[in-house]
């Protein structure tokens, strides 16, 4: 098996999103292969071709000169307490299924990983379709999301607000207004992943396949956020009990966050509203009557982090106490390293030391831990990391955050 990574060639392009389907078992259309050219750039896909004969528009799977694994790349902004920092993320990772169990994954992985590290990106990031893959390239879960549903019917705000500052907003309108308060939101919220202008596009672009039988796009907005939703329709023999959905949820302020949900737990029609994007710290519970009416149906893995430029990553976010440490970080790819890590509100320096360690921990450990999503007394009890209690524990509570890390942005 001769087997070759490089970058895919554009025209390309088709031949990758066939193997992305296959794999995910789709068929992308004519629309959805033009419209996922702005949500991937396909000048920025990484491929494994198994030999190089043949054209590319002559290549079958299976046969030398095929494409036989994707990943696709994606540059990012991930917002840490205090900072913003360049991140990659990575996409559409498939391989095909006549060439599995043969380490073509991970060749092209760890390919992207040392590139990654070489152009200068603090983290890669990504979210799993199958969580048993990625731990072994040195991921670790950052952060958590859980599928919400909120029975309308009986879900009442303990103290009303008002809610006159919320609008409905048409997607045409809604263009020019969302992107400003999201990246105010993003502020706020570690983890939070930007989104350039092609990502924006894509998200708005509301065709029929991205609506999975559910309505058109509505927006309500407020001067400090906003929520995006589709309706599914339930009438259900004249007793209507329809699903809210929630696609984008971005309170910037506990104003907006009370408002908003004034406004969604008033719509008629409507008995569940349903999302995702719901955090799992969300206030809401404490906002209701009856804190039970908000129902967690699943909790999973939300986004995933590989630290690449471990001083970077540490020394590029602030910490809510004054704390000084050395970690030993255990990284086969990259190679190891051991980092003196002094920071406090203000922000926060990350150098190489000679110090004796207090922290050793392995690279997926760090990843984990990076934005406050993951307790540090955790993964020492699973013996993921180790060292003298007291930094372990003093560690854990600098790292802590006003809110549990959240992505936002689907990647």
């Amino acid at each position: 098996m001769d087997i070759r990574i490089r970058r895919a060639r554009v025209e390309e392009f088709p031949a990758v999103a066939e193997l992305d389907g296959a794999s995910f078992g789709f068929h992308y259309s004519a629309q959805e292969l033009a419209d996922a050219a702005l949500d991937i750039d396909p000048a920025r896909i990484m491929v494994a071709v198994d030999g190089e004969s043949g054209c590319a528009h002559q290549r079958v799977p299976g046969r030398r000169g095929s494409i036989v694994a994707v990943s696709a790349e994606v540059p990012l902004q991930l917002a840490v307490p205090g900072g913003d920092l360049p991140a990659m993320g990575i996409t559409w990772v498939s391989v095909e299924i006549t060439h599995r169990r043969r380490g073509i994954l991970r060749a092209l992985i760890e390919h992207q990983l040392r590139a990654h590290a070489e152009q200068g990106y603090a983290a890669t990031v990504l979210g799993a379709s199958e969580a048993g893959i990625y731990g072994r390239f040195g991921f670790g879960v950052a952060s958590s999301v859980r599928r919400a549903s909120i029975d309308r019917l009986r879900g009442h705000l303990a103290v009303p607000v008002d809610a006159g500052a919320v609008r409905r907003l048409s997607t045409d309108r809604a263009r020019d207004v969302l992107p400003e308060l999201y990246e105010r939101w993003r502020a706020t919220t570690p983890g939070a992943l930007g989104r350039d202008e092609r990502r924006w596009q894509f998200l708005l672009l509301d065709r029929e396949y991205q609506r999975r039988g559910a309505s058109g796009l509505f927006h309500l907005v407020h001067p400090d956020g906003y929520v995006s939703y589709r309706i599914k329709p339930d009438w259900g023999d004249g007793d209507p009990r329809h699903e809210c959905q929630l696609v984008d949820y971005v309170p910037v302020t506990a104003e907006a966050h009370a408002a908003l949900w004034q406004t969604l737990l008033g719509m008629d029609l409507v008995g569940t509203i349903t999302s995702y994007a719901v955090p799992l710290d969300d206030p809401l519970p404490h906002l209701l009557t009856d804190p039970r009416r908000v129902e967690t149906l699943h909790i999973g893995d939300g986004m995933w982090v590989r630290p690449l430029d471990v001083a970077a990553l540490l020394g590029g976010r602030s910490y809510p106490l004054e704390v000084e440490v050395v970690l030993q970080v255990t990284d086969p790819l990259l190679g190891d390293g051991r980092y003196l890590l002094r920071g406090g509100p203000e922000g926060a320096t990350c150098t190489r030391t000679e110090r004796v360690a207090d922290i050793e921990l392995g690279v997926g450990a760090l990843g984990a831990i990076c934005l406050g999503g993951t307790r540090l007394a955790t993964l020492a009890r699973a013996g993921r990391a180790g060292g003298s209690p007291d930094a372990l524990r003093r560690l854990e509570l600098a790292l802590l955050t006003d809110r549990a890390p959240f992505h936002g942005t689907h990647i």
